[in-house]
């Protein structure tokens, strides 16, 4: 048995389509398979352990897709890189001598069944840019709600450059299901960017308000059914 995610680019952009720019998602587990010693005997493979596999073949792994490098000074980011994706600061900064901004690359997920999703830092993976900073976490029911999760970094105290490897892992999505998941991807059309961005912007339209009663409210209008049979309507793979 497996749990279908649905996936695609988060592409907010009405006059450009930059889902060129997309990797797809991979499973952590393959990806660990990759590494591993060929000459380790099964029984002493830790990932052969229940709980680790269990846990690798439900993360999907985000990459990112050209090298960046960008210097930081006075609160400014100026990109040095010949190629680079823009950076946004949606949030003031939260610690003393941080910086926290956001990277132009956005994803959205969603699935039938109910499942919790949370998104961190590749904790697991040899990524250079996490001498620098770190993805901000955050969790969400990816049947109970639908909206873009963003790759927002804060950065260590005093900090002054930034860099992305071409195919490094910048975030890890764990799925918390019973079952191993499998990813399908769908065209991110016009009526689902409409319910995503009134989601996203749950915050300004009614404040402090926990996920629970924004849970009460999606399912009220029937989102769910009309975000499922959208995106059953526009598989990809």
């Amino acid at each position: 048995m497996k749990t279908t995610i649905y996936w695609a680019p988060a592409d907010m952009d009405l006059h450009h389509d930059w889902s060129i720019l997309y990797k797809d998602p991979t499973i952590l587990g393959n990806d660990l398979k990759k590494r591993m010693s060929k000459d380790l005997e099964k029984k002493s493979n830790i990932f052969y352990c229940p709980a680790v596999k269990n846990l690798s073949s439900r993360i999907a792994v985000l990459k990112s897709p050209m090298n960046c490098h960008y210097k930081i000074k006075d609160s400014e980011f100026t990109p040095i890189s010949k190629n680079f994706l823009n950076v946004t600061f949606p949030h003031m900064i939260n610690f003393k001598n941080n910086m926290m901004f956001q990277l132009s690359s956005s994803y959205v997920f969603f699935c039938e069944e109910d499942v919790q999703m949370t998104l961190t830092s590749p904790y697991f993976s040899n990524s250079p840019h996490l001498k620098y900073g770190s993805l901000i976490p955050g969790t969400f029911n990816v049947s109970k709600w639908f909206r873009n999760i963003n790759m927002e970094f804060n950065l260590w105290d005093n900090i002054d450059e930034f860099k992305l490897k071409k195919d490094e892992d910048i975030a890890y999505v764990h799925f918390d299901s019973e079952n191993e998941i499998q990813l399908k991807r769908f065209d991110f059309t016009e009526r689902l960017h409409r319910i995503a961005k009134t989601c996203s912007k749950a915050g300004i339209w009614e404040k402090f308000i926990p996920l629970i009663d924004r849970y009460k409210r999606f399912k009220e209008a029937k989102f769910k059914k009309i975000i499922l049979k959208e995106i059953k309507q526009n598989i990809i793979d």
